[in-house]
């Protein structure tokens, strides 16, 4: 089997793992931002002064936001971070009205 052969068969696998990571994303927001384990990160201390608190929720905020994208991109591309977009069916493809 050739690498390109390899890498073809590896790519349902890949693309199987990105679905199982893009169902994990949103649980993993959700169990970091419950107010139980939120509360752990509720210190007195500032940073620039932002309250600690808000400092965490942003950051968990902004790599939830991240990690969508980043899965996003990798289930549009067929599981693989550089790979080119998947071929579309013609029949699919918009008329030009050429």
């Amino acid at each position: 089997m050739t690498a390109s052969a390899k890498g073809r068969a590896d790519q349902p696998l890949r693309h199987r793992k990105a679905r199982e990571r893009a169902l994990i994303l949103p649980l993993a927001g959700l169990i970091l931002l419950i107010p139980p384990v939120a509360g752990v990160f509720h210190l007195d201390t500032k940073i620039a002064g932002v309250p600690f608190t808000l400092v965490y929720l942003f950051a968990v905020w902004a790599l939830l936001i991240a990690g969508a994208a980043a899965l996003s991109r990798r289930l549009r591309d067929g599981g693989e971070p550089g790979a080119p977009p998947a071929p579309q069916d013609p029949a699919e493809q918009p008329d030009t009205g050429a």
